[in-house]
């Protein structure tokens, strides 16, 4: 029932709270032990794991986003990670079936939680929030060619040195 990888970018705007070592700021919070790179792996790899939610055998192909840019956490200095990653479809998903899956597992699976919201157009949509600011969300596309996923990393500092409009 589970399988692929594929990230998506900025679409949606996710809130979020996870975990690690974090400090509170202004209500957010911020994982001090993290940078740019850890913050994006952390982004890429719960993409990776909400994409094997997909059944494989209607999965087509993945594309996840090499690059992704930062967001500011409305704090200064503070930033999290966006990517993307897209799961090309081969036949019809019950798309219903895969958010309800995503939202009940990490539901259960602190420090996360999850919850399921309906899209302008009607498509189910779930989201995952964790700790420091993180958010995912998993979704079927408008034409409901493609599932979409979006990340939103945790929130960390970007040192003096690294440019916040730059790719990562």
């Amino acid at each position: 029932m589970r399988r692929g990888l594929s990230p998506l970018i900025l679409t949606l705007a996710l809130l979020g709270a996870l975990g690690g070592c974090s400090t509170a700021t202004k209500g957010n919070t911020v994982d001090e032990t993290l940078a740019v790179w850890g913050a994006k792996a952390i982004a890429q790899s719960m993409e990776n794991e909400l994409a094997e939610y997909v059944p494989a055998s209607s999965v087509l192909s993945t594309e996840q986003l090499d690059k992704g840019i930062l967001l500011s956490c409305d704090i200064d200095g503070v930033y999290q990670w966006t990517g993307h990653k897209y799961v090309a479809l081969s036949g019809p998903v019950d798309d219903q079936q895969v958010v309800d899956e995503v939202a009940q597992t990490f539901a259960n699976r602190p420090p996360f939680a999850a919850q399921i919201e309906m899209t302008q157009d009607g498509a189910p949509r779930a989201r995952v929030v964790g700790p420091a600011g993180s958010s995912y969300s998993i979704v079927a596309s408008v034409d409901r060619s493609r599932i979409e996923i979006f990340s939103f990393s945790p929130c960390f500092r970007l040192p003096d040195d690294m440019s916040r409009r730059a790719e990562y």
